[in-house]
């Protein structure tokens, strides 16, 4: 009994190989029916610079950096747009009052940067400085600051409310104390 099993067993695997293994007329079949489909595929798209075309009807945008009271009790950076194409320092502090950081009517009474790269100073007076967020006075200027300094890349900020140093409940500034970008602003309280 156990030979006439592996005689069947023997047979049926021969017949199984057999069927399964490819003739040359398959092979030419379906060399054929594969070469007319790649034929009629449409080459697909790498993703690449070149079949990325800019729509012309869109306006151009300048994208800022603002820094700005997150969730928690740390300051957070967050990528956002102007309807411009270049930064204008009221449109910035717009931007800001959208976050809270300034109150509603801040408007910049003047902006001037002087020098190039790291040696350059910006001077923004602005009719107001409250923070719209409630936060410390350390934190409301590295707000301001790290934002202005960014988007203009300066190398310092001076700080006026109607001409005068910026007086804060804790901070009192003169006129040597300028606003730096602060690295570890998250650690700012």
């Amino acid at each position: 009994m156990k030979k006439w099993l592996l005689g069947v067993m023997a047979a049926v695997m021969a017949v199984s190989l057999a069927a399964c293994t490819p003739t040359p007329d398959k092979q030419k079949e379906e060399t054929a029916g594969t070469a007319a489909a790649q034929e009629s595929m449409v080459p697909q798209s790498t993703g690449g610079a070149s079949d990325k075309v800019p729509d012309p009807n869109v306006a151009p945008v300048a994208i800022v950096s603002i820094y700005h009271k997150g969730d928690g009790d740390s300051l957070v950076q967050d990528m956002d747009s102007l309807d411009s194409e270049e930064i204008d320092a009221q449109m910035l502090v717009s931007k800001m009052m959208e976050y809270n950081v300034f109150t509603d009517g801040t408007m910049v009474q003047t902006f001037a940067i002087e020098g190039e790269g790291e040696d350059s100073v910006g001077t923004l007076d602005l009719n107001q400085a409250v923070s719209g967020e409630g936060v410390s006075d350390n934190m409301f200027l590295t707000e301001i600051g790290n934002t202005f300094i960014e988007n203009f890349e300066l190398g310092q900020l001076k700080l006026t409310v109607n001409g005068e140093n910026y007086q804060g409940e804790t901070v009192q500034q003169g006129d040597d104390d300028y606003l730096t970008y602060v690295v570890d602003y998250d650690m700012v309280e």
